[in-house]
């Protein structure tokens, strides 16, 4: 995967993210010595609210990553604790490579190594627990939209996205299968009128028992994915609350659907600089001046890296003193060395007081 063709994007990617965070400290009122101002004056328990959460955001992801993988490959065998960890590191690897290379390299390539399922099988749990997160902003953009440009009000707003989110379940509850069934079948049909040879065989029985397919699953899935999408709000606000930002929560739960949407066109490290920009646009159109979320963006870039970081740190040097402390198990010669000499002859001769041998 880490071809030459990609250490090359990969590289292009990061210049252009680094090129765009430049731009915002060039065109806009944020200055280096501001953010550093910002940095020094930060509210400690905010600070810690957002290592939580981001710890919160670190779970989530990694619970639903292996449901999607236990029910694709059937193995369950692994620990919540395997599939943390290499939610840990996918996302430090993020902050350097594009999303779609880091992530899809290191969880499908844990699923290949350890021998979970084939490499395949690795690539499409996570582009299916990708496409979930995606899902929730992008169904929640219209609102979003309005509210920014000032169309409607924020009780409208409040009530528009609730009942998309509704809506959503319910169409998962009763047309979530026959979706699925109608676009396989078309695609099935087309492939039997290109195909020289006809295939006989109906799809509807086999998708039917598909198990990620089906839809107590993928309710469980969304609702995991809305939960992850309001833990990654708060998380903002969070931030907002450290920094004192003048920066509504409205404002964050609204914006948020459009910086997680702009995902989809980033091509850099973790979103770098799409994001910043994302921010700072959609805020100013809520009549936020330009300093605060410049600085809010940057300095939200800078707290949730360093929190990922903190993160990895402690659960890798709490798994590497685990496994120096970890009972070993003791050779059977071992534990009869400690043993009386009676108690070494009545074990393993079965001599007993007075002679003779005993069963």
């Amino acid at each position: 995967m880490l071809s030459f063709k990609n250490t090359i994007y990969t590289v292009l990617s990061l210049g252009i993210g680094v090129f765009l965070v430049w731009l915002i400290l060039t065109v806009t009122p944020v200055s280096v010595e501001q953010i550093f101002d910002k940095l020094q004056h930060l509210n400690v328990i905010f600070v810690g609210c957002v290592i939580l959460s981001t710890f919160t955001h670190l779970w989530l992801s990694a619970y639903k990553w292996r449901l999607i993988t236990e029910k694709l490959t059937k193995n369950n065998e692994r620990s919540p604790k395997f599939y943390l960890s290499y939610m840990i590191l996918a996302n430090l690897v993020i902050q350097f490579l594009p999303q779609h290379i880091g992530m899809t390299f290191v969880q499908s390539f844990a699923v290949k190594l350890h021998k979970i399922g084939s490499l395949s099988k690795g690539v499409f749990s996570v582009i299916y627990d990708q496409l979930l997160n995606i899902l929730i902003p992008i169904l929640l953009l219209p609102p979003s939209v309005l509210f920014i440009l000032g169309k409607i009000s924020l009780s409208l707003a409040i009530f528009i996205y609730l009942g998309i989110l509704l809506l959503a379940h319910y169409v998962i509850t009763q047309w979530h299968k026959p979706l699925i069934i109608f676009t396989v079948e078309k695609s099935w049909q087309l492939k039997q009128l290109l195909s020289k040879n006809k295939i006989s065989g109906t799809v509807e029985n086999n998708i039917s028992d598909i198990p990620i397919l089906s839809t107590r699953f993928t309710l469980r899935l969304f609702w995991l994915s809305v939960l992850r999408h309001i833990n990654w709000t708060l998380r903002s606000f969070f931030v907002v609350l450290a920094g004192n930002f003048a920066i509504k929560f409205w404002s964050i739960l609204f914006t948020i659907n459009i910086v997680q949407s702009a995902m989809l066109v980033s091509i850099t490290p973790a979103n770098l600089g799409f994001m910043e920009w994302s921010w700072i646009g959609s805020l100013a159109l809520l009549g936020v001046p330009a300093v605060e979320t410049g600085n809010f963006a940057i300095l939200q870039r800078i707290i949730t890296l360093a929190s990922i970081v903190l993160i990895a740190l402690i659960f890798w040097a709490l798994a590497f003193f685990h496994k120096l402390t970890k009972s070993k198990p003791v050779s059977y010669t071992h534990l009869r060395a400690h043993e009386t000499v009676v108690r070494i002859s009545y074990a393993v001769f079965c001599l007993k007081k007075g002679g003779g041998g005993g069963g």
